[in-house]
């Protein structure tokens, strides 16, 4: 039986190195405890704000500093849980920092109330200008402003973070749940062999040509969840209960402007993706019934999705070869943005491999004046050079974003988060096109294309149609069961695949296993980023010298100002419709392209 390696059989060189954090877990026991002795000093600052622009600094120096230290120790903590969530030394020690996390909050929680209690509006906006040691803090004092409506009285701010260790409970429950409890059981695959099902290997299985394998594989996958479902739509329903409940509390409209209002993005970019990828599912439809065509099906069954349509050549990725590849596809950002990377990539910067206990997936951390760390679970396959590519994404923004900017603005907001992630996506893209002139190898890279349009468009913006309907229903006063979820969710899944698509159980129970949505209105920033995305890299691949400078400029920006003036500043509005309506131009660009290539290698049936 093919069976995960455990972590000490992995090269070291393809682990991420913490001792860059923290030489030992002592070490970070003890800045734990030296943080928690200097967060004293904050309340000894109370009620001196009035005191004048000097004052602010010194408090406001102390608060940035502090919590720049628990942002360090949170990472360690997170990153030592997640490449092994067996070990329960690296849970207790996660705890902790959540534990920290609430403390630091609560002893910093008067300082809002209390500058926007002491200064008017125009006040507050003019402290940089009277003590330029205030300058880093302009966008906080900004924000406050904004947010003034929003911010109540010391007590309750102070009370409201005392309570994040049991916001936090349900999107843990479920990450111990889905990686340290769940398991799949065995597949065999074409070959006769029994296989271990995990996460990483359960895409790779839904692409193997076998429909056998494939809904085994399905099927296995998703049992647990089907016998987990009134527990995961328990936790589920705990999790909006909460944003309803930290929006009411705030005082805002709802759960969804609770999430919009603090990045100044209008309700209308949320609502308007929803409308104009509705009115574009025709799209979608189209490839789903060339997909069927092509397959032979009378009907696809949703582990029909992912197979390719053109059988991929024999090649498999190392990670130093996928490495190199990622390295070559970013060359038009130039050396400034490919040397740092590549050192990085030799720096332990990334933990490769899947092993047991790991957490699935894939995501990057960047961390203040340390670098990022990349969490991949490698499966040899050109799905996971993409995933290196979009992560590499995201590790590159943290990382010119930190150069650049003072703590207090070097974390880039949540909503331009996808944007250097999917850019990435769509130069390595281009450059497999660009360097190979096999057709079949071309059908299955525009083939990829038109996935990541299915999965980053209108998957994330049927998730974010689920998320907006069930925090509506919460708000509504009405409960949350896994029978009400699995009916709207199936409603969603016939609306936007349309009627060439089976609506099966295990499709209908999809939202039990997807962690974002433990992260309220995070999802539909990936469709807004592969929008954003896909006009930027055309821009620079193009050879404009000046798109390429204006990108740059973006991913060290931080969040310097708003997310929709940075995306302007770098080229493109998404207030407007034009960038949407110019992706789905694209992706009808890149169906008739798959249509020649198919009809070309004699497939089309």
């Amino acid at each position: 039986m093919v069976q995960l390696r455990t972590r000490e059989q992995v090269p070291v060189e393809e682990t991420w190195n913490l001792a860059d954090l923290f030489p030992t877990p002592e070490d970070w026991e003890a800045e734990r405890e030296a943080v928690l002795r200097d967060l004293a000093q904050l309340e000894s600052f109370r009620g001196t704000l009035a005191q004048g622009p000097g004052q602010v600094l010194a408090v406001l120096s102390l608060a940035d500093e502090l919590d720049r230290r628990v942002s360090k120790l949170y990472a360690y903590a997170l990153l030592a849980r997640d490449q092994d969530t067996r070990d329960t030394a690296a849970a207790e020690r996660y705890e902790r920092a959540v534990h920290l996390g609430t403390v630091a909050g609560r002893a910093s929680a008067w300082i809002a109330p209390e500058l926007l209690a002491t200064y008017d509006d125009a006040t507050l906006l003019a402290l940089p200008e009277r003590e330029p040691g205030l300058v880093p803090f302009r966008r906080l004092f900004e924000r406050l402003v904004r947010e003034r409506p929003h911010v109540r009285s010391a007590e309750v701010e102070e009370l409201l973070a005392e309570t994040m260790p049991l916001a936090q409970a349900p999107g843990t429950a479920f990450t111990l749940l889905d990686n340290a409890d769940i398991r799949y059981g065995t597949v065999t695959d074409e070959d006769g062999r029994t296989v271990e099902l995990t996460k990483g290997r359960y895409l790779v299985l839904l692409e193997r040509r076998d429909r056998r394998v494939r809904q085994q594989a399905y099927e296995a996958f998703n049992a647990p969840y089907l016998a987990h479902r009134h527990t995961l739509a328990a936790l589920l329903s705990a999790a909006n209960q909460r944003d309803a409940f930290y929006a009411r509390a705030r005082r805002y409209e709802s759960a969804l402007h609770a999430a919009l209002h603090p990045d100044n993005i209008p309700l209308e970019v949320y609502t308007t993706l929803i409308s104009l990828v509705r009115q574009h599912t025709h799209l979608l439809q189209r490839y789903l019934a060339l997909r069927k065509r092509v397959l032979g099906l009378e009907r696809l069954r949703t582990f029909d999705l992912y197979v390719p349509l053109v059988e991929r050549p024999a090649h498999t990725y190392s990670y130093p070869e996928a490495r190199e590849l990622v390295l070559a596809a970013l060359a038009p950002l130039g050396p400034e943005y490919v040397e740092p990377l590549r050192q990085g990539l030799a720096s332990r910067w990334v933990d490769v491999h899947e092993t047991v206990g790991k957490r699935s997936g894939g995501y990057s951390l960047g961390v203040y004046g340390v670098h990022p760390y990349i969490l991949l679970n490698w499966n040899d396959t050109l799905r996971e050079v993409f995933t290196l590519a979009h992560e590499v994404g995201h590790a590159m923004h943290s990382y010119f974003s930190s150069r650049a900017q003072p703590h207090p603005t070097a974390e880039h907001t949540i909503f331009v988060t996808e944007v250097a992630s999917t850019f990435n996506e769509r130069l390595l893209t281009r450059y497999l096109l660009d360097t190979t002139t096999d057709p079949r190898e071309r059908a299955v890279l525009v083939n990829d294309a038109l996935e990541t349009f299915r999965i980053a468009l209108y998957r994330q913006t049927l998730f974010a149609e689920f998320e907006l309907e069930t925090h509506r229903a919460v708000e509504r006063g009405e409960g949350l069961s896994a029978d009400g979820l699995c009916a709207l969710y199936g409603k969603l899944i016939a609306d936007y695949y349309g009627p060439d698509l089976e609506i099966d159980g295990e499709v209908r129970h999809e939202w039990s296993r997807v962690p974002h949505f433990y992260r309220a209105f995070y999802v539909y920033q990936y469709a807004t980023g592969l929008v954003a995305a896909t006009a930027l890299a055309e821009a620079v691949l193009s050879g404009d010298e000046q798109a390429r400078e204006r990108y740059l400029r973006f991913l060290a920006a931080g969040s310097s100002k708003d997310s929709l003036e940075l995306l302007r500043d770098a080229g493109v509005d998404l207030t407007t419709p034009e960038p949407y309506l110019a992706t789905f131009r694209t992706m009808e660009q890149d169906l008739d392209a798959l249509e020649r290539a198919l009809d070309e290698l004699g497939l089309l049936r």
